[in-house]
């Protein structure tokens, strides 16, 4: 039966979404196996394919006791697509293959790509048409957590389960006796009980976007993983869920945040601040499962981003040998990545408004270099506006859509303001950047972020080096606001 909890009714809740709000308030899939009492690196997994086939096809997920078919769009036949996983350094080559009724592409959330690399058909790229092929080939010097998508009709193309986890082992990785991924995701199931296919809903999209009432986790839903009392685990996290904001309550388990958007933090107990993580957002967290035996019992893992809305998102179910009886230290902290730092002082400050959406206010924007009132706009598809100008697709982004020119090797403070009614995860591409403050606050020690959530009426500073040539998006990753106007690029060299 599909629980009301696990998914919101209507936007109402959403319509009054803050930071004060909140506040208040499967199979999984192992690159390592349990290799007895002693910590040891997650092993090396399975070779990579050497192509990425993006067709359609059918699936199961259980619905209570119920099997419900699942129309999707996948790589290799399976949604999530298959976990790459190569050495921090290494080059991937990977060719994608469009067997799709429609154009594609992939976009490698995260890592720092050369600009043809990066997948955004127009601005980086060609679309690969229906039939043809396309090799992605680049060097992946940061390690971390990161995702593959497409970046062609992403709602639509993301929405149907075009996505797959995307892991650079670090050089020295966490002493762990098992990584996990989990790429978190959610179904919209109408009343008849089929998957709805509103990727386009202007309704949806002028609010919080499509949000699903059956989460999913690695296609299952509400998962066991079965674990050994007194095992650690590394646990990656992966939002590829179109408009849903994930935070989560390990109730009973003891552990460390260790990274976010693949980028090293210092460990952080579970127990503190809640952590967000916002659609195209990652992070990595360090569990120790208890040294006694459970018995029956499970350690349910919560959604807790609303407080009256909690619900069970998957379970680890304690079996077999006890694999250690003494308490772990807390782990260490990873090793930076190799990133320029801004200097701040002196850096040129750039600023990025967001403007429209219901109970925004807006009157009017430029699209496509034209006025429009906002009946216009909507005629138009369009409901959000960056900086005052939306562009109706990503061809025009390509011929007039950025936003400002960055000189190439200098550092910059983009100040991005929400003037909207609701929360957005902006993406930077093609550069990775500290949030030096939240609402006029600076941060004590800047984390890196590739996405950053900002909260209605709420501006947040992110600095950054240009460091990387080319023309690059910076969006909404809500993928209902992006396709309906919160999409723009800049240009760096």
């Amino acid at each position: 039966m599909l629980v009301a909890s696990s998914g919101c009714r209507d936007h109402a809740e959403y319509m009054k979404f803050s930071r004060r709000h909140i506040l208040k308030g499967a199979r999984a899939l192992a690159l390592g196996g349990v290799a007895g009492p002693t910590l040891l690196h997650a092993a090396t997994p399975k070779a990579l394919p050497d192509t990425l086939v993006a067709k359609p096809g059918v699936g199961e997920v259980m619905r209570g006791d119920a099997p419900l078919k699942v129309p999707f769009w996948g790589y290799n036949d399976h949604t999530p697509g298959p976990v790459l996983s190569v050495d921090q350094g290494a080059e991937l080559a990977m060719t994608l293959k469009n067997e799709l009724p429609q154009s594609t592409t992939i976009h490698w959330h995260g890592i720092r790509t050369p600009n043809d690399m990066d997948g955004v058909p127009y601005v980086t790229q060609k679309a690969v048409g229906r039939g043809m092929s396309f090799p992605y080939r680049f060097r992946c010097d940061d390690a971390g957590t990161f995702w593959y998508h497409p970046h062609a009709n992403s709602a639509e193309q993301i929405g149907r389960g075009l996505y797959g986890a995307l892991i650079v082992r670090e050089d020295k990785p966490l002493e762990v006796d098992r990584e996990i991924v989990w790429v978190l995701s959610d179904l919209l199931i109408g009343k008849d009980g089929v998957v709805s296919e509103k990727f386009k809903s202007l309704g949806l999209n002028s609010h919080a976007g499509r949000l699903g009432n059956l989460v999913t986790v690695n296609g299952r839903h509400r998962p066991s993983v079965d674990v050994q009392p007194g095992e650690r685990l590394r646990l990656r996290l992966i939002n590829a869920a179109a408009a849903r904001i994930f935070s989560f309550d390990f109730t009973g388990l003891s552990g460390w945040w260790v990274a976010r958007d693949g980028q090293p933090v210092q460990p952080q107990p579970i127990d503190g601040e809640p952590v967000f993580i916002p659609p195209g957002g990652r992070a990595d967290v360090v569990l120790d499962m208890p040294s006694s035996p459970a018995g029956d019992r499970k350690y349910e893992v919560f959604d807790a981003t609303y407080r009256k809305r909690r619900f069970v998102v998957a379970a680890f179910r304690p079996a077999g040998k006890v694999l250690r009886t003494t308490g772990l230290a807390m782990p260490q902290k990873i090793a930076d990545n190799p990133l320029a730092l801004p200097k701040l002082d002196g850096a040129e400050l750039k600023t990025v408004s967001f403007e429209g959406g219901a109970m925004g206010g807006m009157q009017g924007a430029m699209l496509d270099g034209k006025k429009l009132e906002m009946p216009e706009l909507v005629d138009n598809g369009i409901l959000w506006a960056t900086n005052g100008k939306a562009w109706s697709s990503l061809a025009e982004i390509a011929r007039r859509g950025r936003l400002f020119n960055l000189e190439l090797g200098k550092s910059y403070v983009l100040r991005l303001q929400n003037k909207t009614a609701f929360a957005h995860p902006i993406h930077l591409h093609g550069h990775t950047f500290q949030v030096i403050s939240v609402g006029g606050k600076r941060m004590v020690n800047p984390p890196w972020r590739d996405t950053v959530l900002v909260f209605p009426k709420e501006h947040v500073d992110i600095a950054f080096v240009a460091d990387n040539p080319g023309d690059w998006l910076l969006h909404c990753h809500i993928l209902g606001h992006a396709m309906t106007g919160m999409m723009a690029a800049y240009r760096v060299g």
